[in-house]
């Protein structure tokens, strides 16, 4: 039993870059979004550190001079990961493009045609009159 459990590791089953691999080509949308929220989350943690680094409002010092420092600046640094995780996975996935865009079922696309001049239709009202 062991031998077979060795063996399954040495071709790759268990491996977990293999199984993200296996994984992705399945779900690509789902791919997507946690590969952007990460490297989003990576910018959002260097504009943090930056923001720290050059003293950007007087943040670093305000923050060193309290008791928390520590636990202010790793907030400060979630804050802008998770906000720049978000915006960059939702911009991700508004720009995602399935390479399958064939019609499916009965429905065929439309074909664009020229556009046409604006005509005016000729409409019937009445007129209020007070009396």
């Amino acid at each position: 039993m062991k031998a077979a459990g060795k063996a399954g590791m040495q071709n790759g089953a268990h491996h977990p870059i293999g199984a993200w691999r296996r994984w992705g080509q399945r779900h690509r949308l789902a791919q997507m979004v946690i590969l952007n929220w990460a490297f989003g989350m990576g910018i959002g943690v260097f504009c943090a550190a930056l923001l720290l680094t050059f003293d950007i409002f007087s943040i670093r010092s305000l923050l060193w001079r309290s008791d928390v420092a520590f636990v202010g600046s790793a907030m400060l640094c979630a804050a802008f990961a998770f906000t720049f995780g978000g915006v960059v996975a939702a911009a991700a996935v508004m720009q995602f493009d399935e390479a399958d865009d064939e019609p499916r079922g009965r429905r065929r696309r439309v074909q664009a045609s020229r556009p046409q001049k604006p005509a005016a239709a000729a409409v019937r009202a009445e007129s209020r009159r007070r009396r």
